[in-house]
């Protein structure tokens, strides 16, 4: 191997290692919750129209938008809170985007998103209601979901947002059109 791919070898490991080693940002709290829901969060995100560029809060193996990905092509993007939680999705889709979220941004341009799924049930954000201003502020549609003890209608609509609210079990899925 020559001088000048070793040293480009040795900056992209140098890259990827720095991006794994960045201190978790408390964005949510993590529990037996999130992932126990998870798969009826993803079963009634598979029914909903395909949109092109997607992204998804909350990376879980990166399974939500490879799915998505095998049925129509996609442009897909994960934020999650600790990048470490992203690195086995990394190594099994590199073709999608990885970045850190902040605390009180989500790191990309106004409406840049078609559809941004949050698979964190949405009790677990810190500050839901500024997790809102930015879904409002990078996306043209949004998903989250909660348990159906918590009720986030009244957020959403002072906000300004209609929700369509499905009720599966013990799921509420909120689905906003902006």
């Amino acid at each position: 191997m020559g001088k000048k791919k070793e040293r480009k070898l040795r900056k992209d490991w140098q890259k990827r290692y720095t991006f794994f080693e960045q201190p978790v940002e408390q964005v949510y709290r993590t529990g037996f919750v999130t992932s126990f829901y998870f798969k009826q969060y993803a079963r009634f995100v598979y029914h909903l129209p395909v949109k092109k560029k997607v992204l998804a809060i909350g990376c879980f193996h990166g399974t939500l938008l490879s799915t998505i990905d095998r049925q129509s092509p996609i442009k897909g993007f994960y934020i999650d809170q600790a990048p470490r939680d992203m690195e086995q999705a990394i190594h099994l889709y590199p073709h999608f985007s990885y970045k850190q979220l902040k605390r009180t941004h989500i790191p990309y341009k106004e409406n840049k998103f078609d559809v941004i799924y949050v698979s964190i049930p949405f009790h677990l954000f810190y500050e839901p209601e500024i997790m809102i201003a930015e879904l409002i502020r990078t996306g043209h549609s949004f998903v989250l979901f909660d348990l159906r003890r918590y009720d986030w209608l009244p957020v959403l609509v002072a906000a300004g947002l209609l929700p369509k609210v499905t009720i599966e079990r013990a799921v509420k899925f909120y689905h906003v059109e902006i």
